[in-house]
Parts: C-alpha cells; structure tokens; sequence
C-alpha cells in the first residue's frame, strides 16, 4: 500500500510521535509511507524509515489511504485524489469537529476507546480501530535505584491546564506536609521558542525536572521513579501514561486518555475526578502499600502490551485492505 500522512509538523508534540512509530511499522512490512509537512524537514528527534515531503509535493502523488489528524488540513486532505481518506480524531473536540465527521468526505477514526465512544454517541458513526500505542523498545521496566525517598512522575507541561500538572503538584506537596517521604519528578520537551519551564518555577518542595530528555533516556527516567500520575482532561490516546505502563510503573491518572489500559484497582487507581485530594490519596495508598505498587506496575504494563504500535498496525493494515476499492 501506499500511505500518507499530513502533519502540521514533525517536533515533539501535538501526537506526532503516532505517525512516525506507525509509518516505522508500515515501512517494516514492505509498505511505502509517506509525511507531508509544510517544509517536508525529517524529524531529528526520533528515527523514521518513511520518506517525509512538503505539501508542494503531495498534489502530485498517489496514495492508497491518506490520513491527517489535524482539523486545520482537513481540507488539504477532502481534495487528495487518495482512494481512503481517514481523518483521525486523536483529541475531544477539536476544531470543526462535527463538520468533519459528518461531512461524509472521510472514514473516521478514534485513537481510544473514549473517543470512538464519543464519535458513536454524537454523530451515530462507527469509527475504525485506531487505538494505541507504545514502543517497548523504547519503554520497558528498568530496575528502581535503591534508597528514599518515594518518587512521583508527571508530565510537566505547566502551560498546557488539560494535562493536569498542577493537580498532581498539589496532591505531592499536601502529602508532604502530612509527613510522607515524597519527592516530585517532572519531564517535558517545550516548544520551539518557548520559555525553559524550570524558569520561575518553584512547587515548595524537593523535585526534578526533566528538560528534552532523549528518547533512549526515557525508560531510564521512568524507571527513576516508584509511581506515575496524571490528572488529564479531554485526552485521547495519554502518551506519557502508556509510557509509563510499558515502563512498569503503578499509575494515578484520570480516564481520560487511559481507559484501554488503566482499570481501577486492576492496572491502575484511577480517580473519578480532577481534584488534587482524590490523586493524593491514591498517591499515598502506593506510598504505603508496596505490594500493590508491584501488583499494579505489573498488570499495567501487561495490559499495555496489547497496544504496541505493531499491533495497532496489525489493526490498520486489515482495515484499510477491507476498506480499499477493487482495483
């Protein structure tokens, strides 16, 4: 098959991530998968075995399926001549989103379970399967450092309130103040131009904070830590809470994002709402029970593995072939 795919850009964030892994999974059964960007630059940070074109290009090129998840090119993708045209809703709600998904001009696709529920539920559409993933070469166990104090995780992308940093800040330092040896971990890869993030920032307490780690430190600096939480809203696919379960890790996190592989007390504690007393308390339930950190780390990563990016590929690879006009 030919596979495109249109992206704003190819930097660390906004779900580009999917679309490299997926298009290294593509290329490694012999497909040909193609990015278009508006400069067509490769990405330096994670290797890709695709080709990556600018938008100048793709008018003249034929394709197979053509995806874009990204509402701003919608149209760009509505007037490809690609004989699929997925638009893949990878967030709640994002721009024009009923136009898109009612206009008829595409196949739709959810990146969760709780998105495909939402595109069923509003517009009585059946999305295909676009779930996932995580790479466990990338994001594997690695053996905790021996010694106190207990280490909390959390994606510390201050300047984005949807991903629920302050939450779990909050919840660390009121558990600190109650006299629990808790110290926190943050990571984050900023945008081009913005602000170094530990500039200014001070949480009142003990922590780390991870800026542009590499990809091949990344399991490395999960592993650093003894719990990962989230208190995110409006996700679709949580990257970095996947990460963390292909990591080992237990989990505190929100649904959102996380219901394929995060099931209260199963894989995970999940808390029923965004408030920072819910998530201290189930950081301070890992805090004292070790063995339901090692029984949570353990399923969260077994569950995890059911949405690698090969198998998520698996999943495409079957449903663009059923998908595809006879030629």
């Amino acid at each position: 098959m030919r596979i495109g795919a249109i992206l704003p850009h190819l930097l660390v964030f906004g779900g580009v991530r999917r679309y490299i892994e997926l298009g290294n999974a593509f290329a490694g059964r012999g497909h040909e998968f193609s990015i278009y960007t508006p400069d067509g630059v490769p990405p330096a940070w994670l290797p890709f075995r695709g080709s990556v074109r600018s938008f100048a290009e793709l008018a003249g090129r034929g394709h197979d399926v053509l995806v874009c998840g990204s509402p701003e090119h919608a149209g760009l993708l509505a007037s490809s001549a690609a004989r699929l045209r997925v638009f893949y809703l990878q967030l709640e709600g994002v721009a024009d989103e009923r136009e898109i998904v009612r206009s008829g001009r595409f196949r739709i696709m959810a990146v969760s379970s709780g998105i495909a529920r939402r595109v069923r539920r509003r517009y009585g559409v059946e999305p295909l399967d676009g779930i996932g993933g995580v790479n466990p070469d990338l994001f594997h166990p690695v053996g905790r450092p021996p010694g106190a104090p207990f280490r909390v995780i959390c994606y510390g992308r201050l300047s984005k309130p949807r991903k629920g940093a302050r939450f779990v800040i909050d919840a660390v330092r009121s558990l600190r103040r109650r006299g629990l040896d808790i110290e926190l971990d943050l990571f984050d890869a900023p945008n081009p131009g913005d602000p170094d993030p530990r500039i200014g920032f001070d949480p009142g307490m003990p922590y780390r904070f991870y800026v542009d780690p590499p990809q091949e430190r990344m399991a490395a600096m999960y592993g650093a830590s003894d719990a990962f939480a989230s208190a995110e809203r409006r996700a679709g696919w949580s990257n970095t809470a996947a990460e963390a379960a292909a990591c080992g890790l237990p989990l505190v996190c929100t649904a959102s994002g996380t219901e394929d592989f995060a099931r209260d007390g199963e894989s995970a504690l999940v808390v029923r709402a965004r408030f920072a007393p819910l998530v201290a308390r189930s950081i301070a339930r890992l805090y004292r029970e070790p063995e339901l950190r090692r029984r949570l780390g353990n399923a969260a990563r077994e569950r995890v593995m059911e949405f690698t990016w090969d198998r998520l590929c698996d999943r495409m690879e079957r449903q663009f072939t059923e998908l595809l006009p006879r030629s």
